[in-house]
């Protein structure tokens, strides 16, 4: 009798109670992993935007070290097949040979590029843009300012 009872009295999820936890479940990853793949996209661009940036300070450094001019040119005049030209861009010397630089895959500069640092401390640009949008080459709204001061060659992320 105890036994027949103690069956009776187990109780278990139904079919539809399953159902519907599996289907919560469903919407809920399928939220999060929207905002999972924003958050990659942006750390990308976050990412760039730091690569760019101290590339741009190497350079202005080398120039006042070295009292010679060094140039920042995006994009890079010889770009790799299969490689979105957008995605690259060169550093180096101004009289001597550019070293080719890639951003992270999905990031781009928005505007063809040329600043050379001077010697003396002060950029010029020579043509394109200033200051420098780097972003997500998916998402135009994306993107990081950085403004190069022609005076003082300050490099600065603008928010």
């Amino acid at each position: 009798m105890r036994r027949q009872r103690a069956i009776e009295d187990e109780r278990g999820f139904t079919l539809a109670e399953l159902l519907i936890t599996i289907i919560i479940m469903g919407i809920v990853f399928a939220i999060a992993s929207f905002s999972w793949v924003d958050a990659i996209e942006s750390r990308r661009v976050d990412s760039a935007t730091n690569q760019v940036t101290v590339d741009l300070r190497t350079v202005h450094s080398k120039a006042t070290n070295r009292l010679a001019d060094y140039s920042f040119v995006a994009p890079a005049s010889a770009v790799p097949p299969g490689v979105d030209p957008l995605s690259t861009y060169e550093t180096g010397p101004t009289d001597g040979t550019l070293v080719f630089n890639r951003l992270p895959d999905g990031t781009q500069i928005a505007a063809a590029t040329n600043i050379k640092f001077k010697g003396d401390g002060s950029a010029q640009v020579i043509s394109g843009a200033n200051p420098i949008t780097v972003g997500s080459s998916k998402d135009a709204a994306n993107n990081h300012t950085i403004d190069v001061n022609i005076a003082t060659s300050r490099i600065k992320v603008v928010p």
